[in-house]
Parts: C-alpha cells; structure tokens; sequence
C-alpha cells in the first residue's frame, strides 16, 4: 500500500483529515460475520515470468503525466500566494493613503470609506492568513507526493531482489510414518536376498538421503509479492519521516521559490531580507510565520542597495528572465540559451565560475514581479512631476531596492549612504 494511503502524517488544516469516514467504521463493526479467513502465505514462490512482468514495471513504468500534474500544482500554489498577497497589499496601501490624507487635512474623525476599507481590509487579511497557511500546507503534500514517486523505484527494485531470492520449501515429511516404510520394504529386500549385508547398506544409505535432504526449518517461508511491496514501502516511509522538515522542504527548490513569492509579496517596496531556511520551522517541525523575525528593530536603519534588471549578456533590461539552480544570476532567456548552445549545451556563468546547464535554468516568477513592480514605479515617478524634461535623459535601466539592516550607530557616523552595485 502507498505510503499515501498508509494513515502517514501529512501536513492538514482540517481535523476531519484524519477521521475515519462513517462507512468505513460500520464495515468494520459489522463485516465480523463476512470476515475472509487470514491469506494464507504462498507455498511455491513466483516463477519466472512473474519475476520477469516484475522487472519490466520496475524499469518501464510511465509516471510522467503524474510528475507533470505535481510540477503544475506546485506552480499554481505559488502563484497564488503571490497573488492573494498582493491583492492585500494593495488594500492595506489604499487605506494608508485615505489615512495619510485625512491626516493632512486635518481631520480626525474617519469617514465612511475608510472605515468601509479598514473593514474589509481587517477581514481580507484574515482570509489571506488562512489561504496562505492551507497553500504553503499543500505544498508540502505535493512535495511528500513526489518523494514518494521518486522512492517507488527503489522500492520496486527491492521487492524484485527479495523475490529472486526465494526458495522453494520442501513439503513437510512425516517422519515416523517414512521409517515405517522403508522399514517394511527393507525387511521384503533381506528376504528375497541372498546378501544378509545388502539390506543394511540399503538402510544407511536411505538413512543418509533422508538426512541430506533440507529440513522445513531450515528454509525461511515465502512472501507474498504483496506483503514484500507493504514491507518496503513501509521502511522507505519510516526513512523519510525521519528527515527534520528542514530537510524536507527547507532544501527544495519549490518550497524555496514559494517562500520567496510569498516574501516578496508582503515586503514588496521594503525588500526585507528573507529570514534562512532553518528558521522556516520550529523544533516540533511546525511552519512559522517569520513575520516577529522580519520586523524592522527599533536599533537599526534601512541602507539602500541598487540592483540593475538588465541581462548580463545582452545588457537590456529583461523581459523572459531566467534563473538557474547553480548561482544567482538571472539572465534573458534568448541570451542564455543561445550562450550555452553555441558551447555545446555547457558552459561556466557569464558572471561568476559556476558550470550551467540547460536544464538548471528555469523561468523566474520572482523576478519578472520585480520587474513589473519597478516598471510601474517608474511610470509613477514619471506621472507625478510635472518637469518631464528632467527626466528625458535619466537612464532608462529600471532598478528595484534591496534593504540591509545596519548598526544606527554606523549610520550615524555617515553623511550619506553609498549606492551598492550587484554584481
């Protein structure tokens, strides 16, 4: 039995999760009278096309639609954290303008809009808080789903070595009832003999036999294919719930990704850093919010960094960005790739020493919001001032801001905060 469906803990939101469905408990109540007796242990094991249908599941099996369907639930989950997050932030923005407004006006008292928005603002977050706990919970299952499938083919090939191995038992002897036997056909032999010594070298060399041939004890007994397949499933599943959740889904690329959007939704101006993924969760395995962990202390101040969004191949901004597994430069999809085509599929980062490949590259969400996010900044700045021609020969590389917490007192000492180029 999968290890799905073996009562495993998964990470719920519902405490209905894990109780048994009605039906299920009043068969069991009420099925004593249509009990099947208990299966009986195999008597001969499989024989060679058995073994063989075993082999071609273990080597052919076709689970790529399912590792497809696990691929776009993780995806979709992300995006909708993103989405959901902005969606607050943006009202939480509304209501601090109505709040800045009427502040200077002069006014105290709130009208009817703000308080309407204060409302629903105060419930969306509610809503938001819950969707995102169900989502970052579902994505852990997903995330046990597919290590799961990626054991299944270990398990596969235990369960065949195991079945390779088996012997068949000997079928029991009555062991009083056979010297009777030859006792009686040895006394038949002295009789029709002339040789008194033939019968008694008859007799040990029957005795010999008998004491060569394997005893029933000493051969352990068969196992179904079914119980071998319960067996390893179930030591594959003890192995992964020994990981910590760190090692789980704090190591994943997904979950990373995942953790990254829903970061980047709720500090998108700020840029607070993300908390490391040993603090995503606590001693007993339990996500944590990290929202104490990012709260600006009191103690330090914000210093700036400048981050260009332009390709470090093609030095335009990006438009298809792409990141890989290796580094941490992201660079414009068509640059990329024909940079590692025209060196054979492999070659070293643009930027830094790292060996990329085609396959380590992939489509970065993250930093296509970014890009959007600072493209509508720009558009903003540029509403907002009536001197245009200020800004006709302003750079047109878009930027976004980084925040890094440092010492006031090393802040203090300073007239003016550097700018910080990324590389």
């Amino acid at each position: 039995m999968p290890r799905l469906l073996q009562g495993r803990n998964r990470p719920s939101t519902s405490a209905s999760a894990s109780t048994p469905s009605r039906s299920a408990t009043s068969n069991r109540g009420s099925g004593s009278a249509t009990d099947l007796p208990p299966i009986e242990p195999p008597s001969h094991p499989i024989n060679e096309t058995g073994k063989r249908a075993l082999a071609e599941i273990s080597s052919n099996r076709e689970t790529r639609k399912y590792e497809a369907h696990l691929a776009k639930s993780a995806g979709y989950l992300k995006d909708s954290v993103g989405i959901i997050q902005d969606a607050l932030y943006t009202r939480r923005n509304q209501l601090k303008g109505l709040v800045e407004k009427r502040r200077a006006n002069g006014a105290t008292e709130r009208n009817d809009l703000e308080l309407q928005l204060d409302g629903y603002t105060s419930r969306l977050t509610t809503e938001v808080d819950e969707l995102t706990e169900s989502s970052e919970a579902a994505l852990r299952q997903v995330i046990d789903y597919r290590a799961e499938l990626e054991d299944e083919k270990q398990v596969l090939d235990t369960v065949l070595e195991q079945v390779r191995g088996q012997r068949p038992r000997p079928e029991p002897q009555p062991q009083k009832r056979e010297r009777e036997r030859k006792r009686k056909v040895a006394k038949r032999r002295a009789a029709d003999s002339e040789d008194d010594d033939f019968d008694e070298d008859d007799k040990v060399q029957e005795e010999d036999e008998e004491e060569d041939a394997p005893d029933v004890a000493d051969v352990p007994p068969l196992v179904s294919v079914r119980e071998l397949l319960k067996t390893a499933r179930r030591s594959k599943a003890s192995e992964y719930e020994a990981l910590s959740a760190y090692q789980r889904y704090g190591k994943d690329n997904e979950y990373i990704s995942f953790k990254k959007t829903w970061h980047d939704a709720q500090h998108p101006e700020d840029q607070v850093p993300l908390p490391d993924a040993s603090t995503w969760f606590d001693q007993h395995g339990r996500p944590t919010t990290g929202a104490a962990a990012e709260e600006e202390d009191d103690d330090l101040v914000v210093e700036r960094e400048i981050i260009d969004l332009k390709c470090p191949l093609s030095l335009q901004v990006l438009k298809e960005p792409y990141s890989n597994h290796k580094c941490t430069h992201t660079f414009e999809k068509s640059a990329i790739m024909d940079y590692l085509q025209t060196s054979g599929g492999t070659a070293q980062c643009p930027v830094c020493e790292e060996e990329l490949t085609v396959m380590d590259l992939y489509f970065d969400k993250l930093v296509l919001r970014k890009i959007k996010r600072a493209e509508e900044a720009a558009r903003r700045d540029v509403d907002g001032t009536s001197d245009a021609e200020a800004h006709s020969g302003a750079d047109e590389s878009m930027i976004i801001q980084r925040t890094n917490n440092v010492k006031k007192e090393r802040a203090r000492s300073r007239q003016n905060v550097e700018d910080v180029e990324d590389d």
